[in-house]
């Protein structure tokens, strides 16, 4: 097993998370510090829930996979970590839909206001969580075409979507990408996703970010997604290393 490689795109083949049903060790040392944040972020942004989210610890690269444990925590532990980006055994590893439309854009999405991540842009992405678990495995794919359809609105199962996975870690954050190329040029596909941000009663996403250059993903996007867009329009992806998504 090997470390995982910081600040810079990498391909991989697939994230192998196995469900530890304890306590995230750094969660329980942390607790009482948890709750304070907790209660702190509750006065300042009271819409925050408090859901059910995935953490990790030993995270590795192993024979071209990334490798390692997962336990349940609250939304709240995965703030507090975010915050304090502690040097312990303890990571946020999440999955992000890269969606390229066929005349060259990527299609980036900005948060909106009432959400933890207000004015960010970035490809459609979220924490694992309990929805995720499969058979004692976390599936980061599957969480991937999710979050996709719930944020935009579009399904991807029936995009061609690149045969290996990109990864991108810094400290304990880890990204992991998969880029789909759909067949509706940037302007259709906008209107598409612009229309379910219209109707979609969870009101987490401002506005769709049509990207054609590196420079146009903004200044709120985050080191990871201009690490991605930087990535992507030096070295697009090669024909050959594409397949059809199928169905999930």
């Amino acid at each position: 097993m090997a470390a995982i490689p910081e600040n810079r795109v990498f391909g991989i083949d697939a994230v192998r998370l196995r469900v530890d049903s304890a306590e995230h060790p750094w969660r329980m040392a942390e607790h009482a510090t948890i709750e304070a944040h907790w209660a702190r972020e509750q006065v300042e942004r009271p819409w925050l829930f408090n859901g059910t989210v995935m953490m990790h610890r030993g995270l590795a690269l192993e024979d071209g996979a990334i490798s390692g444990v997962s336990h349940r925590a609250p939304y709240a532990a995965l703030l507090h970590w975010v915050k304090s980006q502690p040097e312990a055994d303890a990571w946020h590893l999440f999955g992000s839909a890269v969606i390229l439309s066929s005349d060259g854009a990527m299609m980036l999405i900005r948060m909106a206001a009432k959400t933890a991540n207000a004015g960010k842009v970035y490809a459609p992405a979220g924490s694992l969580d309990e929805s995720d678990i499969k058979d004692g495995m976390v599936d980061v794919e599957g969480s991937i075409y999710r979050e996709a359809r719930e944020e935009t609105g579009l399904d991807l199962t029936r995009a061609a979507a690149e045969k290996r996975l990109l990864c991108w870690r810094q400290g304990g954050r880890v990204a992991v990408f998969r880029r789909f190329l759909l067949e509706e040029t940037a302007d259709v596909l906008a209107g598409r996703i612009r229309e379910h941000i219209r109707t979609d009663p969870e009101e987490e996403i401002e506005d769709v970010v049509v990207v054609r250059a590196p420079e146009d993903a903004g200044p709120t996007a985050p080191p990871y997604m201009q690490a991605m867009v930087d990535f992507h329009f030096a070295a697009p992806a090669s024909r050959s290393g594409w397949q059809q998504a199928g169905n999930r």
